[in-house]
C-alpha cells in the first residue's frame, strides 16, 4: 500500500508499505539512513534508523509520523 512519510529525513515522500495477511498497515516503520561516505576517519559512523509511527486518523492516503531515531 502507498503511505505519505511526514518529518524526519524522508518527509513529505509516497512510499510502499507491506501490510500483513489481513491487509492491514504496521503501527511502526523503521527507515535505515545510510549513504555515501566522504570523510576524513578510517571507518564511517553506523547506519541510523529513524522511526515513523502509523497515525490512525488520517486514511487517505495513510499517514506515518516521524517519532525520531529507533531506540535499539
Amino acid at each position: 500500500m502507498e503511505v505519505w512519510f511526514l518529518g524526519g529525513p524522508v518527509d513529505g515522500r509516497l512510499a510502499p508499505v507491506e501490510v500483513d495477511e489481513t491487509a492491514n498497515l504496521p503501527q511502526v516503520v523503521r527507515l535505515l539512513q545510510a549513504g555515501f561516505y566522504l570523510g576524513t576517519a578510517d571507518n564511517p559512523s553506523q547506519p541510523i534508523e529513524h522511526q515513523y509511527v502509523h497515525d490512525e486518523a488520517e486514511t487517505s492516503p495513510a499517514v506515518y509520523r516521524y517519532v525520531g531515531p529507533a531506540q535499539t
